[in-house]
C-alpha cells in the first residue's frame, strides 16, 4: 500500500500531484534545487529535501541522487510528473531494482515508446499510418542532408526522447539542416538528458489531436475522450480543449481504436496519451507520451475523474474495471507563460509582485507560484494553467476569456493578453483551427502600436499623479490620497520611459487634479487623459480621448511601475537623461544577452570577420535557445564568455566593430 510518495518534479505539476496525494492521506516528499528553495511545491509538501544546484542536469535530472533520497526517506513510490525523468526507462528500472514503485508504465512498455524513433518503427510494423522520416542517430552530416532532400521540404526535427515542443525545429531549406539539427541536439540533451534526433516530413496545416488512455495491470484499457491541442507556439501547446470538435464520428472512433491497440500491443498500464496529426480527414501517428500530460485537467473536468488518483491506484495494483465515459460539457485550458509574445516569445523570468485570478466554481487554476515568488530562468517558463468548464464550448470559451481578462499577473512579462486574443479570433469560436493558427492570425494577437502607446501614457499620467500627491506615505499604497493632485505650472514636463528595452519620450501637462495632456516630442498628437475613479486597491479608471481604460497600477518607487489592462501587462521604468546616456554609451558595439541564461554555443572568435545576420552566440534560457546575431558586418573584437557560462540579461557576450 502506497503511504508515502516522492514527487520527482517541481512547479505546478508538483503542487497538483501533492493536492491529490493529500486527499488520499498519502505523505508527500518534495525535492528542490537551489533555485527552488522557496518554491510553492516545497511549501506544500510534508517534507522537502535539497537535490542539487539549479541546472536541471545537476538536480531534477540526477536520478541517482533522487533514488538515494527516496531510499533514505523510505518512500513507497515516486511520481515523476511530466518532463524531466517522467519518460526515462533507466530511472524507472533503477527504482524497480530498489523496490520503489514508479507511478507510470512498466519499464518495457515505457522503453518501447520512450524514443520517438523506436515508437515510429513500431507503428510502421503495426500498419499505423506515419509520416515519411528517419532517425538521424549515427548518420554523418552528409547523409542527413541527403535523406532530408530525398523526403523534401519542409521537414521537422524532433528530440526523440522529448516532449513539450522542446528540441523541435522546422527546416525549410538545405542551409538550415545542420544548424537546426545541432541546436535540437543541444536542447534535447539539456531538457531530457538524451540527444537522439528524429526527422520527419512536416505538415503545415494539420490539427493536433490526442487520445487519453488509462490502463491497469489486469488488461483493462480505457479511452478517455480526446483533446484538441492545435493552438501552439514554438511547437508547444498554449490552448487545449476537450472534447475535440469538428471531427467525424468515424475518425474519432478510429483514432480511439488505434490508441487502444497501441496500448494493448505494449502491455501498457497507467495514464498515457497517443498523439495524432489530422489533415484532410487522414490521421498520422505522431508519438505516445507514457506519462501524465500538461493538459490533463480538461479531460478530468469533462469526465469528472482524477487522473493522478487513478495513476496511484494502478501503481497500487488496484483493478480499474470501469470509468465514466459520458462526456459532460466542455473544458478549455490556457497556459500562462512568463514570456513576451511581442518579442518572439522571449522568456521573461523575474519576481511576481501580484498574482490574482477570479475564484469561480467553473474555474480551475493550477500553478506553482504565488505573489513574491520568483520565476527562474533555469526551467520551463509556465506560470499557471487556467481552465474553464462550461455546459458547451461557447460557454467554456466565454468563461475562460473573462477569467483571463480579470487575471492580474504583475512583475513579469506574460502572455495572458495574447491568450485572450486567441480566444476572441472569430475563426477560433467557429472551430477553424490548426497548428498554423497563431502564425496566420498573428497581427490580431499582439497589441497595436496605438493601444500600447496609450497604455504607456496612461501609466505615465498615473505615475505623475502618484508622485505629485503631497501627502503620500511611501511605505503604503500610492493611492492613500489619490485625489490630492498638486497643480503644476501650465507647461509640459519631459519624461523618458523604458519599456521592453525601448525608450519612449513623452511630455505631460497637468491641467488640474483630474486632467492631463500627453504629447510626443514633435507634438504631432495630443492625448487627453481624465482620472475617473479608483475601485479597490490600485484598480484605476481613466478616459483617454473618450475611450475608457481600466488598469491595475503598481508604483514600487520613484522609477519602477507595473501596469495591467485586461490581462496585458507592461513593466516600465522612468529614465533620466544621465541614465540614458550611460546606457547608450555602454551598448555601443556590444551584442548583449537578451535573457539571463547559459551560453550554449559560441560560433565566433576574436578578430573573426562576420556578416550582418550571422549567428554569433546561442544563449539557452528556460529550455529555449536564443540566437545573438551580428547587427552589422564587421570584425569581432572580443568574446567575453565561454560555453557553459551563466550570464545575466544585458551581459555583453560579444563586442564588435565595423570592418
Amino acid at each position: 500500500m502506497i503511504k508515502r510518495i516522492l514527487i520527482a518534479n517541481r512547479g505546478e505539476i508538483a503542487v497538483r500531484i501533492a493536492r491529490t496525494c493529500k486527499s488520499m492521506n498519502i505523505e508527500v516528499i518534495a525535492i528542490y534545487s537551489e533555485a527552488d528553495k522557496n518554491a510553492l511545491h516545497v511549501r506544500k509538501a510534508d517534507k522537502s529535501i535539497y537535490i542539487g544546484e539549479s541546472l536541471a542536469e545537476n538536480s531534477y535530472l540526477n536520478y541517482k541522487k533522487i533514488i538515494k533520497i527516496a531510499l533514505e526517506n523510505k518512500v513507497d513510490a515516486v511520481h515523476p510528473g511530466y518532463g524531466f525523468l517522467s519518460e526515462n526507462p533507466h530511472f524507472a528500472k533503477a527504482l524497480e531494482k530498489n523496490n520503489i514503485k514508479f507511478i507510470g508504465p512498466s519499464v518495457a512498455s515505457m522503453k518501447s515508446m520512450s524514443l520517438k524513433n523506436d515508437a515510429r518503427n513500431m507503428m510502421e510494423e503495426a500498419d499505423v499510418p506515419v509520416l515519411s522520416g528517419f532517425s538521424a542517430d549515427g548518420l554523418s552530416k552528409k547523409e542527413i542532408i541527403k535523406k532530408c532532400q530525398n523526403i523534401g521540404f519542409p521537414l521537422i526535427i524532433k528530440a526523440s526522447a522529448g516532449g513539450g515542443g522542446k528540441g523541435m525545429h522546422v527546416i525549410n531549406k538545405k542551409e538550415e539542416i545542420i544548424i537546426k539539427f545541432e541546436g535540437a541536439k543541444r536542447e534535447a540533451l539539456s531538457s531530457f538528458g538524451n540527444n537522439s534526433i528524429l526527422i520527419e516530413k512536416y505538415l503545415q496545416n494539420p490539427r493536433h489531436i490526442e487520445v487519453q488512455i488509462l490502463a491497469d495491470n489486469y488488461g483493462n484499457i480505457h479511452t478517455l475522450s480526446d483533446r484538441d491541442c492545435s493552438i501552439q507556439r514554438r511547437h508547444q501547446k498554449v490552448i487545449e480543449e476537450a472534447p475535440a470538435t469538428n471531427i467525424s464520428q468515424e475518425i474519432r472512433k478510429e483514432m480511439a481504436f488505434q490508441a487502444k491497440q497501441v496500448a494493448k500491443n505494449i502491455s501498457y498500464s497507467g495514464a498515457g496519451t497517443i498523439e495524432f496529426l489530422l489533415e484532410n480527414n487522414k490521421f498520422y501517428f505522431m508519438e505516445m507520451n507514457t506519462r501524465l500530460q500538461v493538459e490533463h485537467p480538461v479531460t478530468e473536468l469533462i469526465l469528472g475523474i482524477d487522473l493522478v488518483e487513478l495513476q496511484i491506484k494502478v501503481a497500487n495494483n488496484e483493478e480499474v474495471k470501469s470509468l465514466p465515459n459520458l462526456i459532460k460539457g466542455h473544458a478549455i485550458e490556457a497556459r500562462v507563460y512568463a514570456e513576451n509574445p511581442e518579442k518572439d516569445f522571449q522568456p521573461a523570468p523575474g519576481i511576481i509582485l501580484e498574482f490574482n485570478s477570479p475564484k469561480k466554481d467553473y474555474l480551475r487554476v493550477d500553478t506553482g507560484y504565488l505573489a513574491n515568488d520568483e520565476v527562474s530562468s533555469y526551467y520551463d517558463p509556465m506560470v499557471a494553467k487556467i481552465i474553464a468548464y462550461g455546459e458547451n464550448r461557447n460557454d467554456a470559451l466565454k468563461k475562460l476569456s473573462l477569467a483571463l481578462q480579470n487575471t492580474q499577473l504583475i512583475g513579469i512579462k506574460n502572455n495572458i493578453d495574447f491568450l485572450n486574443k486567441i480566444l476572441k479570433v472569430p475563426a477560433f469560436s467557429k472551430k477553424n483551427i490548426n497548428t498554423d493558427f497563431i502564425n496566420k492570425y498573428w497581427k490580431s494577437l499582439v497589441p497595436s502600436v496605438e493601444s500600447r502607446n496609450n497604455l504607456i501614457q496612461a501609466a505615465l499620467v498615473l505615475y505623475v499623479k502618484a508622485r505629485n500627491s503631497s501627502h503620500i506615505d511611501e511605505k503604503s499604497s500610492p493611492w492613500k490620497n489619490v485625489n490630492n493632485w498638486r497643480h503644476l505650472e501650465n507647461s509640459y514636463e519631459n519624461i523618458n520611459i523604458l519599456c521592453d528595452k525601448e525608450i519612449y519620450n513623452y511630455k505631460v501637462k497637468m491641467i488640474d487634479q483630474d486632467h492631463a495632456l500627453v504629447t510626443n516630442n514633435d507634438a504631432s498628437y495630443i492625448n487627453s487623459f481624465k482620472f475617473i475613479s479608483k475601485n479597490g486597491h490600485n484598480n484605476i479608471q481613466l478616459i483617454c480621448n473618450n475611450n475608457k481604460i481600466d488598469v491595475f497600477f503598481v508604483k514600487l518607487n520613484n522609477q519602477d511601475m507595473y501596469i495591467n489592462q485586461n490581462g496585458y501587462s507592461l513593466n516600465l521604468n522612468i529614465r533620466d537623461k544621465y541614465h540614458l546616456e550611460l546606457e547608450e554609451e555602454s551598448s555601443l558595439g556590444s551584442m548583449d544577452s537578451p535573457v539571463p541564461g547559459k551560453i550554449a554555443k559560441i560560433f565566433v572568435k576574436n578578430k573573426q570577420i562576420v556578416k550582418k545576420g550571422d549567428i554569433l552566440v546561442i544563449v539557452e534560457a528556460m529550455k529555449m535557445e536564443h540566437s545573438i546575431l551580428a547587427p552589422f558586418s564587421g570584425r569581432v573584437l572580443k568574446v567575453n564568455s565561454k560555453e557553459g557560462d551563466q550570464v545575466d540579461e544585458g551581459f555583453a557576450v560579444v563586442e564588435m566593430e565595423v570592418n
